[in-house]
């Protein structure tokens, strides 16, 4: 059978790309029987594509504009974008299939009705093709405008197949909204990245080696639960951050996810760091990562992370970094949960340089427990391939929706 995995799996936040590679190489390996592809919903074919390099400028201006009026602008302009490019690009990605999942990451969630006109389009597209399609390993946003409500219930409401949500407060969300089918709990497909991407490499150093996530403010207003992020906040946050850091014995590495408006704020960061914290080589920050395999590479050589994204957590487990989160979106609390690592989730929009830097030490001190971690991803991995399975026997007997019973899964809660 042709399964397309509906995702961003090309989006410059590589953690969208962790969760493709992830997915894709389970379905591969354990149920030969699926062709597997993926179907970027941007539109994008490969890594670097896109306007990676204009987003810094894009956000910034965006971020200016009061929230309604902003809506009526990104919806005016990708109204022609979908009808000239991303129809076609999806009938290309769904010809033949006999089954689509729109396949993890924060997907219906609604900024500035980004996700919900593209997931809309891809749904319809599927509907014409007489494409069943279901969700795997998805977050819901808590925030949504009226209109986007409209458009992801015209999308997914009583539609899909299948209904896997990444955490419980999506499972809900979802109950609310769209059942049925009602939704059942999985992990998050990226927490396969030690197995897909597996290192040797021992982390051995004088000094333990904390790596600081750094995103752009601006990304962050336009998506956070609690907006308001100003740019120079932060850069002295980061700043009070790393000689906390640097005074507790640790040497520091600014990184990002892979966008470039992240990187460019990340060299705004180290430039605001006093010369002579720069002049030892104990503050450095590192190249910008092009390739899901090169930020998982990255991760897993440090020895502690602090973080807002969510795949640098999500990485930082499955590599058994200790690693702190810093709040700005309910997902980041919902997974810190899920791994019984609330105490080192800082969900304080504004926390206190002083106290993350402790969060930092006491998440060194404690450790991942590796026994639980192993567990955690041999079950990632089960889930994973118990859909295959069940996709695989299921649209092979009968390819209607209604002639498929959603299968069960086992989804440990247990702390670490």
């Amino acid at each position: 059978m042709k399964l397309v995995l509906l995702n961003l799996k090309y989006s410059p936040n590589l953690g969208d790309g962790i969760i493709a590679e992830c997915l894709e190489a389970v379905l591969r390996e354990h149920n030969p029987e699926i062709e597997v592809s993926s179907c970027d919903i941007a539109g994008r074919t490969s890594y670097g594509e896109g306007i990676n390099h204009s987003r810094a400028v894009l956000l910034s201006l965006l971020e200016r504009v009061p929230g309604r009026l902003r809506r009526a602008l990104v919806s005016l302009s990708l109204r022609p974008i979908v009808e000239l490019k991303l129809r076609q690009h999806y009938r290309s990605g769904l010809q033949d299939a006999d089954a689509a999942i729109l396949g993890g990451g924060q997907l219906i969630a609604d900024a500035d009705l980004n996700f919900p006109i593209k997931i809309s389009a891809v749904a319809d597209m599927a509907r014409g093709l007489g494409v069943p399609f279901g969700v795997y390993g998805v977050g819901i946003g808590k925030h949504c405008s009226e209109r986007g409500l409209e458009l992801f219930r015209q999308a997914l409401a009583s539609q899909a197949f299948i209904a896997c949500l990444r955490d419980q407060g999506s499972a809900n969300r979802w109950n609310d909204m769209f059942a049925p089918p009602n939704a059942t709990v999985v992990n998050d497909p990226g927490l396969l990245a030690s197995q897909v991407w597996p290192t040797s490499e021992t982390r051995s150093r004088v000094r333990p080696l904390i790596g600081i996530g750094v995103t752009n403010p601006s990304t962050l207003n336009m998506h956070a639960d609690h907006p308001g992020y100003d740019h120079q906040e932060w850069r002295d946050f980061f700043r009070h951050l790393s000689m906390g850091l640097l005074d507790r014995g640790y040497d520091v590495k600014f990184f990002t996810n892979g966008a470039y408006d992240d990187f460019r704020f990340a060299a705004s960061v180290r430039a605001n760091l006093p010369r002579e914290l720069l002049s030892n080589d104990r503050v450095r920050i590192a190249s910008e990562v092009r390739h899901p395999s090169d930020l998982a590479k990255l991760i897993s050589q440090l020895d502690g992370l602090v973080a807002h994204r969510l795949h640098a957590g999500i990485l930082a487990y499955s590599y058994g970094v200790p690693h702190v989160g810093l709040g700005w979106d309910c997902k980041l609390d919902a997974f810190f949960r899920s791994m019984g690592r609330e105490r080192f989730m800082k969900s304080d929009w504004r926390p206190n340089a002083a106290t993350v830097a402790k969060a930092i030490e006491d998440a060194l001190e404690a450790g991942i427990c590796d026994d639980r971690r192993h567990s955690v991803i041999e079950e990632t991995k089960a889930q994973i391939v118990q859909l295959g399975k069940w996709l695989s026997h299921g649209m092979a007997e009968n390819n209607r929706r209604d002639a498929i019973a959603q299968p069960e899964y086992h989804h440990s809660s247990s702390p670490a």
